[in-house]
């Protein structure tokens, strides 16, 4: 009986501790969920979650860009005031956080697809962090000597031949040219598109034969590099999102007149092109020599790191003495020559250094890879 009676107070305490016990661990386990849904995010991700606010609120709004080149802004505070997206200061723990997203209409006249495609960028600037964008890691390694990124009039030249330019760009490797003031950075394709081709087989009545025109608008090389754009194989669609149209100077330059301070290539201006060759003072713009003084020096070659680049390229840059001929870079110097000649050439495309990076420090072993 005794035992009976001890076997039926230790099931009736066992009962009593599952009613007592097992809110208490439920509740424990409910606060440790909790606990974990409200742990900081990192600012990467915070990023992320910016553009899909952006996206949310440009849905309400019926406020996306339309144009090609038109861009929409929105500061972060306006997304954390309309219940877009946490504020830092939750999201975080940093309440002294600022930041904005852009979301920008890219595409191009030569595009087969012509509605375009709408590219998100993020800035988000912190106590203790800055966004990795492509301009801000550019423009930490600013320098006044040596080989580096120069600031040069209205835009920032590599220059030299042992400059950390290298860039991943959906797989495919190029060389970082320059950026303007307005924060566009050119792209050097670091292999040429073709061993051999010509820039313009027309019939000329000025030669009395198929010499070419120097015409780039109407040249046959640039709607060679309009197909390659409009190959899915050379740029996806999810690739083309981050190439950016931009005005080009396109003018020719007379033979006699190769001075730096001159201009005369803006004379004739290419609209919102996405693709497009280098101009022949991108070539001379590179070298670090002091006795590199006009497009015409030898020493244009020297601490120059498209000197590898270029064994036989052609530019987009005309000879205005004459109606057939082209410059081109051979062996390291400028020359110029016929356009139905063969010569190969490289492509440069057009990108934000608003671009978020993935990964890289600009090195050969560790380029800068675009987001």
């Amino acid at each position: 009986m005794v035992n009976a009676l001890k076997k039926i107070d230790k099931k009736f305490l066992i009962v009593i501790g599952c009613i007592v016990f097992l809110p208490i661990v439920v509740i424990i386990f409910l606060a440790i969920i909790q606990g974990c849904s409200n742990l900081k995010t990192t600012h990467a991700k915070y990023e992320q979650k910016m553009i899909s606010a952006m996206q949310s609120y440009l849905e309400d709004k019926d406020n996306k860009p339309t144009k090609e080149g038109q861009s929409v802004t929105v500061k972060l505070s306006k997304l954390v005031d309309g219940e877009y997206i946490k504020s830092p200061e939750k999201a975080l723990g940093d309440d002294t956080c600022s930041g904005s997203v852009t979301v920008r209409k890219n595409g191009s006249t030569v595009e087969e697809n012509k509605g375009g495609f709408l590219n998100y960028t993020v800035s988000l600037e912190c106590e203790n962090y800055k966004t990795n964008s492509l301009e801000n890691s550019l423009m930490k390694d600013l320098v006044s000597v040596g080989s580096g990124l120069y600031k040069q009039g209205n835009e920032y030249v590599f220059k030299g031949d042992d400059v950390d330019n290298y860039i991943t760009f959906f797989g495919t490797s190029y060389r970082i040219v320059s950026m303007d003031d307005d924060g566009i950075v050119k792209l050097l394709k670091a292999e040429s598109e073709s061993s051999e081709d010509y820039w313009d087989i027309k019939y000329n009545v000025d030669t009395g034969s198929a010499t070419g025109k120097n015409i780039y608008a109407d040249s046959e090389i640039n709607k060679t590099l309009i197909e390659i754009y409009n190959n899915p194989k050379k740029f996806s669609e999810e690739s083309k999102k981050h190439l950016i149209s931009k005005d080009i100077c396109v003018g020719s330059r007379d033979i006699n007149d190769l001075s730096f301070t001159s201009n005369p290539e803006c004379s004739s201006v290419l609209e919102n092109q996405v693709v497009s060759l280098l101009g022949v003072t991108d070539y001379a713009n590179a070298s670090l020599d002091p006795d590199c003084v006009d497009l015409n020096s030898k020493s244009c070659r020297n601490y120059n790191y498209m000197r590898k680049l270029f064994l036989d390229s052609w530019t987009y840059t005309a000879v205005s003495s004459n109606s057939y001929e082209v410059y081109y870079i051979y062996n390291g110097l400028i020359k110029h020559q016929s356009a139905n000649q063969f010569a190969s050439y490289s492509l440069v495309i057009y990108v934000d250094g608003d671009e978020i990076l993935s990964s890289g420090d600009g090195t050969e072993k560790s380029p800068y890879v675009i987001k």
